[in-house]
């Protein structure tokens, strides 16, 4: 009976293809998404250049580690638990990070929140979207229940990654300041386009998948408000969405072609009316020459990305001597855009009440890392979120508008600091170390990875894992890699 449902479906799909409506169909590609669908259908892994797939394996090996490190979070055990419910206990073809396996959508939720778990994955800076936590869950669980193997994963995932930071290019900001989280408005879209790849979608298919996919398209920020969990939720929720949206098109359900620019698309639903017309030519403009991806940073502290020249510059301060109780006040002057996002409310931004809000904080974070001169995988705990020197140290750091601050592709890092003696004290950082203006070294992410890692598999475990991921284009499937990653040879 499936089968005959589903060829049904899929023949009553072609025959709105060939018999739509109007009696003259638009050429195809004619519109954004089709654009994007035919470029995603046929690109080929020598496409893009050496330098991005030598990223892409870091990349890869950075989000894994990220997510080894977050399955002992109480949300990562929470979603994992819940699959028995969601999943019916299902043993699918895809593993989840924490440990089982699940059915493709339910283990890429899973995955994609742990990714995310920890705040600890990369992000497109100018839009502030993490691709790699939202690509990489869809990606691996796909690839999975496809026996896709290693080289093709890794083409979806160039390629979901490209379309991610660009199609975020054409509202820049402008999901945030609506209370979306651009993340997870974007992420349905690029997931379907990964994943309606590695399900071997003709392009007619794919962008039927990114038009279904923008009735996914969500992802509230009111979890800032009280440290709730929800938000953490938004990549998994993502990836799982652009694989239900590519197996549905796979059988033959359509979606709206104007998914991305259309009068009630995406952009139009998920930001305040008024702006600034939306930069849509953005999206596609040097599709295939020019890469966004290049531009995805890494990140060394596991919190929200605006902070972290904040972070570089106040530890800067401390390795020169400075101590949490030689501050009378720190003032940070920050973009005005960043404000509503880590600066305010100021009162739950100095007293957060999760993990999770702390990690959105300036204010606390700065706290934690100058009283104990780091800030890791292993901060933002409970008890050092109830530390009273932590939070007498927070409600002594302010903030004011920078009006030098750069656009919003650089993250600048001011800290002006009084001690109790009189004697001020400043340090600036230019640019977020892990962007391509300060990139981490190699071997700053690789002992970022080794650390991460180390808290789930020992050390001859995160070298197979490393190993594993550093020769991905040759092998055959991807269940060696997901074994190393539950510690298993």
């Amino acid at each position: 009976m499936k089968s005959i449902t589903s060829d049904a479906l899929a023949e009553a799909g072609a025959d709105a293809e060939r018999n739509g409506a109007a009696s003259s169909p638009a050429p195809f590609p004619s519109t954004v998404s089709q654009r994007c669908a035919q470029w995603a259908a046929a690109v080929q892994f020598e496409d893009f250049p050496p330098a991005l797939r030598d990223a892409a394996r870091w990349r890869l090996l950075d989000t894994l580690g990220g997510g080894l490190a977050a399955t002992a979070l109480p949300a990562a055990q929470s979603v994992s638990a819940a699959l028995d419910d969601l999943d019916d206990g299902a043993d699918g073809p895809a593993d989840v990070l924490g440990g089982g396996r699940a059915g493709t959508p339910w283990a890429a939720l899973a995955n994609g929140t742990l990714f995310h778990a920890l705040i600890f994955d990369d992000t497109h800076n100018e839009t502030i979207i993490h691709p790699d936590s939202v690509i990489v869950a869809t990606a691996l669980a796909v690839a999975q229940a496809t026996h896709a193997s290693g080289r093709a994963f890794l083409t979806a995932l160039l390629a979901g990654s490209e379309l991610a930071c660009r199609i975020g290019l054409a509202a820049v900001r402008r999901f945030h300041a609506a209370g979306f989280q651009p993340t997870a408005v974007v992420g349905p879209l690029a997931a379907a386009f990964a994943a309606g790849r590695l399900y071997g979608l003709d392009a007619r298919r794919i962008a039927h998948a990114a038009g279904i996919a923008g009735s996914f398209a969500s992802g509230i920020i009111e979890s800032w408000a009280d440290g709730a969990w929800a938000q953490l939720l938004h990549p998994g929720w993502g990836a799982h969405g652009g694989i239900t949206a590519a197996a549905l098109a796979k059988r033959g359900f359509t979606g709206p072609a104007t998914v991305i620019e259309g009068h009630a698309g995406v952009f139009s639903t998920h930001t305040r009316a008024g702006g600034a017309p939306f930069a849509f030519a953005r999206i596609t403009e040097g599709l295939g020459e020019r890469w966004e991806s290049e531009q995805i940073a890494f990140k060394p502290y596991p919190c929200g990305h605006v902070i972290h020249p904040f972070l570089d510059a106040v530890l800067a301060l401390h390795r020169a001597g400075l101590k949490a109780e030689d501050v009378e006040r720190i003032v940070c002057p920050i973009a005005d855009y960043m404000i509503g996002v880590v600066c305010e409310p100021v009162a739950q931004k100095r007293r957060p009440q999760s993990d999770a809000q702390a990690r959105t904080s300036l204010q606390y974070s700065l706290a934690e890392a100058l009283v104990l001169g780091r800030l890791d995988a292993c901060g933002y705990r409970e008890a050092s979120l109830r530390d009273p020197r932590i939070l007498a140290l927070a409600d002594k750091i302010d903030f004011r508008v920078d009006e030098t601050a750069p656009d919003s592709r650089t993250y600048k890092g001011w800290v002006i600091v009084r001690t109790v003696e009189g004697r001020v004290l400043e340090h600036v950082e230019a640019s977020a170390r892990g962007s391509v203006a300060h990139p981490m070294t190699e071997a700053e992410l690789r002992a970022k990875f080794d650390a991460n890692a180390a808290l789930r598999l020992s050390s001859a475990g995160a070298q197979r894992v490393a190993d594993l991921v550093f020769g991905i284009e040759a092998l055959p499937d991807l269940d060696a890699l997901m074994r190393a990653c539950r510690g298993e040879r």
